[in-house]
């Protein structure tokens, strides 16, 4: 059959491309489905150590030599300079108050600076999507993936034979597919879950935030402002403008992410409830806050205000977005040959910068299950590992994530709730870099460090308690970064994997 293949991938984003060409170096028939076309715009650009270590696992386990090189700044630099990216050296938070010029009377104070690569050389990167996922999307093709994009899928039915059968419609009127696997990688449009009506359990997810956000060009520098400022940025590890830069405000906190062609991916995530975070703390409730725009809606703090003065709008076209609630959770696990990706079934918060990390581990895991494909009771013990991993991983996530957020605005507080987080990405790096395969990101199959995770979280949404001691000495046993130390004034210069 023409339209009979091993694996239908839906979503040509970079996560089912990268998949999609995997399973094509394996040998097997793949179609990529989509309802749109390249280029195209997206977010979620900002990659990690974890990101990198599993792109160049991939990229090393199924000959994909070109995720190897776009696993650091430099190797993508020499070898793909057309496509868009940009330096990033680690994570900067800094804190802002409403109609005060950023300012810290100690270094560190409002500041938190955590480098992620020891030099630019082997630095992460921030993706820029249109082209990164064009890219990645044309290299699957050349390796016989067969394409469908413009097809937006209308059915899903799984045949008695156990085969699927995808219909879409196109410009060219109705199609139909049949394929052994199905793999939704359509990201937020969980196009599986939405046509099979699966089970939504968004309700048990603590984080409620919503974004507003577009690309600009002529976006202000923070780090010549700190200078003009008076701040000694020679102290700092790496360049502010070098990073995943976050500027915690009143409710919420602005991302500025720089490309190297002239962009910058500017963002605002708000808590929306059901408390704002000053009422949550105190334990009353209100109303949901009213959404707010960009890049002009920052006069109320003079800092930033300055950096978006000049600043105007290139992308989306259609101006700037802005969603409603952000998270949504679904079960990956549709069918024993029916899986969504972690980001597909999830999407959580771009708080730590998780999303593309926790997308290529999904693409490892199934691609051992799917090419090993030996069935019986090995292949459904792995799909099950598959779910559980998910779950544990985005709980770990979800109570750091919300709880970071309910101590925004105390930045010592925030900054612990920050420090038990990369202590789990830290750890899980290290264990790669020992040659290991982790069944979970950030740590999550260690109970001993969930079951600290949850007690730090706990103590640090209490106001008026003494936190500092029980999560620096809880924090022992995975400290190997020498995190929560006063010495070094929020500049940690440490890094697990480059």
């Amino acid at each position: 059959m023409k339209n009979k293949v091993d694996v239908a991938v839906i979503g040509a984003g970079f996560a089912g491309s990268i998949l999609s060409a995997a399973l094509a170096k394996s040998g097997l028939r793949v179609a990529l489905i989509d309802s749109t076309h390249h280029p195209r715009f997206a977010i979620g650009e900002s990659s990690t150590p974890l990101a990198d270590m599993i792109l160049r696992r991939l990229g090393k386990n199924y000959q994909l030599p070109y995720l190897e090189a776009l696993s650091t700044w430099s190797s993508w630099q020499r070898q793909f300079p057309e496509i868009a990216c940009g330096r990033k050296r680690g994570f900067s938070y800094y804190q802002h108050h409403r109609e005060q010029v950023f300012s810290e009377e100690m270094l560190g104070q409002s500041s938190l600076l955590v480098t992620a690569s020891a030099n630019d050389d082997v630095a992460d990167t921030h993706w820029y999507r249109e082209e990164v996922d064009q890219f990645l999307f044309r290299k699957s093709v050349d390796l016989g993936v067969q394409e469908l994009l413009g097809h937006r899928l209308m059915q899903i039915d799984q045949e008695i034979s156990g085969t699927f059968t995808l219909r879409s419609i196109c410009k060219t009127g109705e199609a139909t597919l049949h394929s052994d696997w199905i793999v939704d990688a359509s990201g937020a449009s969980s196009v599986s879950a939405r046509l099979l009506d699966a089970t939504d359990l968004t309700h048990t997810v603590r984080t409620q935030t919503r974004t507003t956000y577009g690309h600009y060009r002529a976006v202000g520098s923070w780090s010549q402002k700190l200078q003009e400022l008076g701040h000694n940025v020679g102290l700092n590890p790496f360049d502010s403008d070098d990073a995943a830069q976050h500027h915690l405000l009143e409710n919420g906190w602005l991302w500025i992410l720089r490309f190297n062609n002239g962009i910058t991916s500017v963002g605002r995530t708000e808590w929306i409830g059901p408390e704002t975070l000053k009422q949550a703390r105190c334990g009353n409730s209100s109303d949901t806050i009213k959404p707010q725009s960009l890049p002009h809606d920052f006069h109320d703090y003079p800092s930033l205000a300055e950096l978006m003065a000049t600043a105007s709008l290139t992308a989306p076209a259609q101006g700037v977005q802005s969603t409603g609630r952000l998270q949504r959770l679904v079960a990956p696990l549709l069918g024993q040959r029916h899986l969504m990706l972690p980001t597909a079934a999830m999407t959580l918060d771009p708080l730590h910068s998780t999303g593309i990390a926790h997308a290529l581990a999904g693409v490892d895991r199934l691609l051992d299950i799917i090419i090993l494909n030996k069935g019986g009771t090995e292949q459904r013990q792995k799909v099950q590992q598959y779910e559980t991993s998910f779950f544990q991983e985005s709980k770990l996530l979800d109570e750091l994530v919300s709880t970071a957020y309910l101590a925004m605005e105390d930045f010592e507080r925030f900054t612990a709730a920050c420090m038990v987080y990369f202590a789990g990405a830290i750890c899980c790096e290290e264990r790669y870099q020992q040659g290991k395969n982790p069944t979970h990101l950030w740590n999550a199959d260690d109970s001993e460090f969930v079951e600290f995770a949850g007690q730090a979280c706990l103590a640090l949404r209490q106001p008026n308690n003494d936190y500092r001691s029980m999560i620096r000495e809880g924090l022992a046993p995975w400290n190997t970064a020498g995190l929560m130390d006063p010495k070094v004034q929020n500049r940690y210069a440490y890094t697990a994997t480059k």
